[in-house]
């Protein structure tokens, strides 16, 4: 029994740690923020958009390459990459670089709000892609495997109860009869539709979002 409790007192700490850290970008560079000191882990002055693994062990982080450029459908978009490096600052690795592609669903250009999975295993993120929509992808940080998704204007993964880890993604739709709308849809973590939420996901997060 006292065993279990020291185990338990060890897991309390390692969580307690893992949300104390935090990371910023300064001058286009990745630091973490720890017991109120800061270490610089990257150096390039063109990254952006970092975002700390639940577990507190990875981050990920876009890389814009200056000056190089990819045509979308909704116009030339930056050349950038997806990087994934420990907190500790070892391991940096590119999980995914821009490619042009003969349809939007290919192309990969101008990444944007990446965010992991409960786990951390998976990190989605979106590529500029139609005039009215972009693209979210997803890719496998043990892998740096990559497929697209769907459609999404914005997305949001799920990180608790019933749905989690599934995506609340708003996509720019037509009525039958002329018109357009822009609501938010439950899927799975394939891309599969569970069904509407509406125009927000204030109501969906009320009563399903769990502590």
């Amino acid at each position: 029994m006292r065993r279990f409790g020291a185990i338990w007192v060890i897991w309390v700490v390692l969580v307690a740690q893992a949300h104390a850290q935090k990371v910023s970008i300064r001058d286009g560079n990745v630091c973490l923020v720890a017991g109120g000191e800061t270490k610089k882990l990257t150096n390039s002055g063109h990254d952006s958009e970092a975002v700390l693994a639940p577990d507190g062990k990875w981050i990920v982080f876009v890389r814009t390459l200056p000056g190089k450029k990819i045509a979308t459908g909704s116009g030339d978009a930056n050349e950038t990459q997806l990087w994934q490096i420990r907190a500790d600052g070892k391991e940096p690795t590119c999980l995914v670089r821009s490619k042009p592609g003969d349809k939007m669903e290919t192309v990969l250009a101008g990444f944007s709000k990446p965010q992991f999975s409960s786990n951390g295993k998976l990190v989605y993120f979106l590529s500029e892609a139609w005039t009215t929509s972009g693209a979210l992808h997803v890719v496998d940080t043990t892998n740096s495997k990559e497929h697209f998704v769907c459609p999404a204007a914005e997305f949001e993964v799920v990180p608790s109860g019933d749905y989690r880890d599934h995506l609340l993604v708003q996509q720019h739709r037509y009525f039958i009869g002329g018109g357009s709308y822009d609501w938010y849809w439950l899927l799975k973590p394939d891309g599969k539709e569970v069904g509407p939420v509406g125009e927000d996901t204030e109501n969906f997060k009320t009563t399903y979002l769990k502590d």
